[in-house]
């Protein structure tokens, strides 16, 4: 049961080990999915700031 979650786990973290490059821009799926949790925290932020009733 623990061996199948940390293969799990390692499976997950190979895919998001995956690098791509963009107009000469390197990038891996880590990096794009902290850019969108922290994108999603700021929008979030933002919007009960200036739209809040």
């Amino acid at each position: 049961m623990i061996s199948d979650l940390a293969w799990l786990f390692g499976a997950v973290l190979e895919v998001f080990r995956i690098e791509f490059t963009i107009y000469g821009f390197t990038f891996s799926l880590w990096q794009v999915f902290c850019f969108d949790v922290v994108a999603a925290i700021i929008g979030w932020i933002l919007g009960k700031v200036f739209l809040d009733d």
